[in-house]
């Protein structure tokens, strides 16, 4: 079976109705008609971004312009999981993909101490539409502002420390209740003082085994691990 792409429509407050005729943003008609080189009469499938997917016929690749012909039932949703990266640049762009693909809800930048610049929420975001029509996901997840570390110590809240431990995955998620926020530090990791302030707010910390991971390696091993805890309870 041939693969069939999936566009997300632009933001709209209409209700989207079987053989109606919608249009495509500006760069999806541009993908769809010169890299996709999908042609009139080729189905793909049209989100609309707030939970409802359908099955479309191209009417005209060029305008963008595809004809609702089914709506496909359920379609799964987000993980109840948010990542805050204290990362920036290319490393974090990477992570942030990955983790759209992984079908987290939210991902926002945190501020913390050794961070060296601010995240680009504008690309974030550009990446995330990508990687949400890639993934197929039925609504793109949140990109939200930045986010200061000792406000991202909520409950829910789990730190992602590569020095120190004082509770296993398991035993954090068992105690939790969704969502679930990670926090993910920057490459030097977390300070002292950051890690006393989640002691102090009951937020437990955790570890991945004894090695050192990157920051976007970290944001994609949690999730995938919190994913697959949640999933099987």
């Amino acid at each position: 079976m041939a693969h069939v792409f999936r566009f997300f429509l632009p933001v709209s407050s209409e209700d989207l109705v079987v053989d109606s005729t919608v249009r495509l943003a500006p760069d999806d008609a541009k993908r769809l008609h010169k890299v996709l080189r999908v042609e009139a009469g080729e189905s793909v499938e049209i989100a609309d971004g707030r939970g409802r997917v359908f099955v479309a016929t191209v009417a005209n690749p060029r305008a963008g312009e595809v004809v609702l012909s089914e709506e496909i039932p359920g379609q799964p949703s987000l993980l109840p999981i948010r990542v805050l990266l204290a990362q920036s640049g290319p490393r974090a762009d990477d992570a942030v993909e990955k983790l759209v693909e992984l079908g987290v809800a939210e991902i926002s930048p945190l501020q913390a101490r050794g961070r060296r610049r601010e995240a680009r929420i504008d690309r974030w975001q550009r990446i995330a539409e990508g990687a949400a029509a890639q993934a197929k996901l039925v609504m793109i997840p949140t990109i939200s502002a930045p986010i200061a570390y000792r406000d991202a110590l909520v409950p829910g809240a789990i730190v992602c420390s590569h020095e120190h431990d004082d509770s296993s995955l398991a035993d954090a998620l068992a105690a939790l209740a969704s969502p679930i926020t990670l926090l993910i530090g920057p490459e030097a990791g977390f300070s002292d003082e950051e890690l006393g302030a989640a002691q102090q707010a009951g937020v437990p910390i955790v570890r991945f085994g004894q090695t050192v991971l990157r920051t976007e390696t970290a944001a994609v091993v949690f999730a995938a691990l919190v994913i697959d805890r949640l999933s099987s309870v």
